[in-house]
């Protein structure tokens, strides 16, 4: 909804003798004032009171949501939990695993340290078994020389000495086949020894990840806990609020209905003629008028940007007795432009509209201060800069027999009234 501008009644610190001397107003009909009161108010208590039971239906709907959302948070979470467990034992097992295979691969490089010792044996035999092979290839030369000097006796022994000959040299021929294969051997060993060691080192590795990933899990695990317990709590606590819903709820309801009732009464009374509607509070100024030689035709001359009350805006706000704002509705922060809260404490002409005369104020001051209620056309300007007109009534609290503070009660003026007030307020100082 598109309002324009508007909002309160300056309750402002304006002695009584700001205003004109001579001819004051003439009273109020006080009967007729608190039956106007009393119609605003029963309007503006119908509004907010549906106003609350609609907002408190929301958050207590909020409230119900946020228990089936952290019941689904929980349950998420115990899953979340034991998928966590699971992956911490998995890890635990993996561990195990991988330190098994690393001290089975040391076992291995071992043995083939072993094997390596072995094989560099035999090769040192093999050299052994040439050199022996070396030397009887010698003696058996030296005796096929002997066995040719000897002639026909010695020819037997050339034979021996030839075939011992072929024997050593065939044992060294398979000797350096042998060496050859053992050298093929030994290599082959080196490179699957380093291969294996760099796979023990490897799994050293794989260990140290598993490690931290496991510490990780139980880190997750942890916080996963402290948080589950986080919004168990917090769970407790929504289903404390929801325990009282039903009541909060059944009571708002009761609220509602006596806002409604009571504006549904007072229109009741109207309607029956028990309520009259006020005099025109302009009218009560014309003999102020009548006797002013005062002039300001610049006020309200300049155009402004003006805010419009819709036609259920009720304004509302509490001052103490020297019209410091104490309370102040939604709709009032709203008129005049200032974040809920704003005005507490600052006094109530903060939002008087400049072109406004004194002696409206003083006469505002002069009735409330006698315990009267007092009514009139007020201009307001917002925090922004923007103009609102509104039909205020003020009246005063009393405690104990003395004034406590004031409040004051504003609704939509008509447009024609709003025009005559600028004339009147022209004429008055």
């Amino acid at each position: 909804m598109v309002k324009d501008t508007t909002a309160d009644v300056a309750l402002a610190e304006t002695s009584d003798t700001d205003a004109p001397s001579g001819t004051r107003p003439h009273g109020f009909d006080q009967v007729k004032l608190s039956n106007a009161l009393i119609e605003a108010s029963s309007l503006g208590l119908s509004r907010v009171a549906h106003s609350t039971r609609t907002g408190v239906e929301l958050q207590i709907e909020a409230i119900r949501r946020s228990i089936e959302d952290f019941n689904t948070v929980l349950s998420s979470m115990e899953t979340v939990s034991m998928n966590v467990d699971g992956i911490h034992g998995e890890m635990t097992r993996s561990a195990g695993e991988i330190q098994e295979t690393a001290r089975e691969l040391a076992t291995v490089v071992e043995s083939m340290g072993a094997v390596n010792e072995s094989f560099q044996a035999v090769d040192k035999l093999l050299k052994t078994i040439n050199k022996i092979a070396d030397r009887t290839k010698l003696l058996a030369l030296n005796a096929t020389i002997e066995a040719a000097t000897a002639g026909e006796a010695g020819k037997g022994f050339a034979v021996v000495a030839n075939e011992v000959k072929e024997l050593s040299h065939t044992t060294k021929q398979a000797n350096e086949e042998i060496s050859q294969t053992l050298e093929q051997i030994g290599e082959s060993i080196g490179d699957l020894t380093a291969k294996v060691l760099r796979a023990g080192k490897m799994m050293e590795q794989a260990v140290a990840g598993v490690d931290q990933t496991r510490q990780r899990s139980e880190e997750v695990r942890d916080l996963n806990r402290a948080v589950s317990v986080s919004i168990q709590g917090s769970l407790e606590n929504f289903q404390t609020l929801d325990q009282s819903a039903s009541r909060v709820e059944n009571e708002i309801s009761e609220l509602d209905v006596i806002g409604k009732t009571y504006a549904s009464l007072t229109g009741l009374l109207r309607h029956k003629g028990l309520f009259t509607g006020g005099d025109n509070p302009l009218d009560r100024l014309a003999p102020l008028v009548e006797q002013s030689d005062f002039e300001a035709p610049e006020r309200f001359a300049i155009p402004e940007e003006e805010y419009v009350l819709a036609e259920d805006d009720i304004l509302i706000s509490a001052t103490n007795p020297k019209g410091v704002i104490t309370f102040a509705n939604n709709i009032f922060y709203e008129c005049a432009q200032y974040e809920p809260g704003e005005l507490v404490g600052r006094p109530h002409n903060v939002i008087r509209h400049p072109d406004m005369p004194k002696a409206a104020f003083a006469d505002l001051w002069q009735v409330i201060r006698s315990g009267n209620i007092w009514e009139g056309f007020v201009a307001n300007r917002g925090k922004l800069g923007r103009i609102y007109w509104v039909r205020a009534m003020v009246f005063p609290c009393f405690s104990e027999g003395k004034i406590t503070g004031y409040i004051s009660v504003r609704c939509k003026p008509r447009r024609e009234d709003i025009s005559r007030a600028v004339e009147i307020y022209r004429r008055l100082p």
